[in-house]
């Protein structure tokens, strides 16, 4: 009999030590008690606890604070430029409008005034005749001439742009579609104020010339009004090249 305070005897075939009272204890099946506390005890990791160390960043009230106002300022900065911007903008494109509806008006002025200036002048000169042994008549000199001519010209051209702004309201069309019409408008008021300036100037030169050998008389004083009439048409057209050039630079 082997007494109990001797360890057994190890087998030579299964060297294995038989178990010890505490795990066989271990060994015996759990209860669902402790199954239950077993799974809701976390496991924790190495790795987890060394990170739990690092303390989180420190965010003060004053830097919160300093960060807000900054924020704000920015955005503030931000909607303030844009506001300005769009409101220059804005002003920038009410301003074009009323500037085109000023030119709008101001062309059909203008070629009315050209119209009758015209009339005015080849029809006075038209007209300079005197009879008797010292009758003369306005035929007899070619700056005369020229400025009859020049003016039936421009009484012409005009004429036809009254014609095209009464056709543009009645028909809702242009005659000439842009952007021809702005280039055709521009060469013409141009052309024919530049030939009104030297018919007016060589009628102008004649007429004084005359004037300083024979004097004044019913021939020169109308030629004088007529010489005159031209140079208002010159300035008309001068004008009214300005708006054809600048309807032509806002062509899109």
């Amino acid at each position: 009999m082997s007494s109990p305070c001797r360890s057994p005897k190890l087998d030579p075939e299964n060297p294995i030590p038989p178990p010890l009272p505490s795990e066989k204890a271990s060994s015996r099946p759990q209860t669902p008690a402790r199954v239950d506390a077993l799974a809701g005890s976390p496991i924790r990791s190495p790795l987890r606890h060394a990170d739990s160390t690092i303390p989180p960043p420190v965010v003060t009230v004053a830097k919160a604070n300093r960060m807000s106002r900054d924020d704000a300022s920015a955005v503030a900065r931000l909607d303030g430029t844009s506001g300005v911007r769009a409101g220059e903008r804005g002003l920038g494109t009410a301003s074009a409008i009323v500037r085109r509806q000023r030119v709008t008006r101001a062309d059909p002025v203008l070629r009315v005034a050209a119209v009758l200036l015209c009339m005015i002048s080849f029809s006075v000169m038209a007209s300079d005749k005197t009879e008797g042994w010292a009758g003369d008549s306005f035929d007899r000199y070619k700056e005369f001439r020229f400025l009859v001519a020049i003016n039936v010209i421009a009484f012409v051209y005009s004429l036809f742009q009254v014609y095209a702004k009464i056709h543009r309201v009645i028909a809702m069309k242009y005659i000439i579609a842009s952007p021809k019409r702005y280039y055709f408008d521009l060469a013409m008021d141009q052309v024919l104020a530049y030939l009104l300036m030297s018919a007016s100037s060589a009628a102008a030169s004649r007429n004084d010339a005359w004037v300083s050998r024979f004097g004044r008389d019913d021939f020169t004083d109308k030629a004088s009004g007529a010489v005159a009439m031209s140079f208002l048409a010159f300035g008309v057209f001068a004008l009214s090249s300005l708006l054809s050039a600048y309807n032509l630079l806002r062509t899109p």
